[in-house]
Formats: C-alpha cells, structure tokens, sequence
C-alpha cells in the first residue's frame, strides 16, 4: 500500500505538537487528520479508520488512555502510539494493558520519531515502550 493511501491521526491538546506533527508526517508523504482531545480522537478513529494513532495522555474533555482503550475495544486493528511529558511507570502499564504499539516521552527526535512511524506503516516495527 502506497503511503499517501494511509491516515495517520495525531491527538493532542497543543495546538503546536499538531502542527508538527501534521508537517513532519505531512512532508514525508502521509495523509494526516488531528484532534485536539480525546473525545474527538475516538469519533474520529471511528469514522476514519487510520491505520495508526499518534495520542497525547494528558488532555481536557477525555483522556488519551481513556480514548485508547475505546479505541482498541471497537478496532484492535488500528495501531495506537501514546506520548507523554510524564512517564510514570502505572502509566506506561495502563497503556501497555489497552493495547498501545508503543510509547513517546515528550520531547522525542524528529528523525527517530520518522523512522519509527515509517517502520510501524511498513509493519516492521514491534512494540516499543520508553
């Protein structure tokens, strides 16, 4: 599957890591759609159906680990990757337990973060967790 074919959904609650994001992944070919909570993360992932998820946690309205498990219940399919500033352990279990592919601790490498995006697409990339 060519990747301009495949959406990639960024979920965050700062305007800026959206427009990051949706540049980066944009700029290397990727059809990206945000949402700036997790409400509008899972109505989205619903109508959408991304291949994956880029999710913050920590968000107004609905959480992101709230979000991921709702997701992953009506679509174990999609892939999620949650980033955070705070990397507590009970939280990197919750998201290992709701099903996440992976995990970024903010602020992450645009190069690392591109190559593991392109390997997740391409199904190359296992699970990974900071």
């Amino acid at each position: 599957m060519d990747k301009t074919e495949i959406d990639i959904l960024v979920v965050d609650d700062q305007l800026g890591v959206r427009s990051l994001l949706t540049t980066v992944l944009g700029d290397i070919g990727y059809k990206v759609v945000t949402a700036s909570n997790g409400d509008e993360g899972v109505l989205l992932a619903k109508e959408l159906r991304p291949k994956l998820i880029i999710m913050d946690i920590k968000m107004p309205v609905k959480d992101g680990i709230t979000a991921l498990y709702e997701i992953k219940d009506q679509f174990p399919d999609i892939m999620v990757v949650m980033m955070t500033a705070y990397g507590e352990v009970e939280t990197i279990e919750q998201i290992k337990k709701g099903g996440a592919v992976g995990f970024l601790l903010k602020p992450f490498d645009i190069e690392s973060f591109i190559k593991y995006v392109n390997n997740l697409i391409r199904g190359k990339q296992e699970k990974a967790y900071a």
